[in-house]
């Protein structure tokens, strides 16, 4: 989010945050609601035409990466929903780094199994599909994700997409031929790790190829993560950039 927006918003929490949004179900999916009601009394605005799916990272409903998801609702007067893919089973933060043979094998396993780009593919869109018949009254959904969750966003905004935008944080699984079917503006936001100089470039000029609306930008201090489960609110500098992405 800009700084004008940012700027209006609340300061970070970093512990102990107070969670604006309520968890309902939705395509079968528990999913965390912010910004979708009169009664969750966020924006202090009217009801909000704008919808936004948040496809969180492989750490799943973790308060850091809720909070943001308060943040937007609030940036955008838009009703976010954050689905459970997981089922109240993410990977746990401790499997990072994978620096053994056994948490490498059960990431290998996770990501092969539950976090499947196809089937969570699929489940994005029955909750497009069901978020656009409950929430009637918002006009356009995008679709933002972390990591995992930014390949996900990828997938979904190519030819015959349901979604108006795309965008990511700190972009897992990045491929160009991803960036190079998209038909809708789509946001990037990297940190120094998330590939190579000259493949994030590429990347950049591949999506403003496509849709010159598309933006990229690059978090130089800042860590692949350093918006959702990972996140460092307890320093300056986590959550300055936390706040800023």
């Amino acid at each position: 989010m800009n700084a004008a927006c940012s700027a209006a918003l609340p300061p970070i929490i970093p512990t102990d945050y107070k969670l604006q949004g309520k968890y309902e179900d939705i395509a079968g999916l528990k999913t965390y609601i912010t910004g979708s009601d009169p009664t969750i009394d966020i924006t202090g605005a009217l009801p909000p035409c704008r919808g936004l799916i948040f496809a969180y990272d492989v750490f799943g409903l973790l308060a850091p990466t809720l909070q943001g998801a308060d943040r937007l609702a609030q940036a955008l007067n838009a009703v976010v929903l954050v689905p459970d893919f997981f089922e109240g089973a993410p990977i746990p933060l401790n499997i990072l780094p994978a620096d053994t043979d056994e948490k490498k094998a059960l990431r290998q396993a996770f990501m092969e199994g539950k976090a499947g780009v196809v089937e969570n593919g699929e489940r994005l869109s029955r909750v497009r599909a069901e978020a656009g018949r409950r929430f009637e009254g918002v006009q356009g959904w995008g679709v933002f994700g972390l990591c995992w969750g930014g390949k996900l966003a990828a997938l979904a905004s190519g030819e015959g997409t349901a979604f108006k935008a795309s965008g990511t944080a700190h972009p897992g699984r990045l491929a160009l031929s991803d960036a190079t079917q998209m038909t809708i503006p789509h946001i990037c936001l990297f940190a120094p790790e998330d590939g190579t100089p000259g493949f994030r470039k590429e990347y950049g000029a591949a999506l403003r190829q496509r849709n010159p609306q598309s933006e990229v930008e690059e978090y130089a201090d800042m860590f692949h993560g350093w918006m959702g489960g990972r996140a460092r609110l307890d320093e300056e500098v986590g959550a300055r950039e936390f706040a800023r992405g």
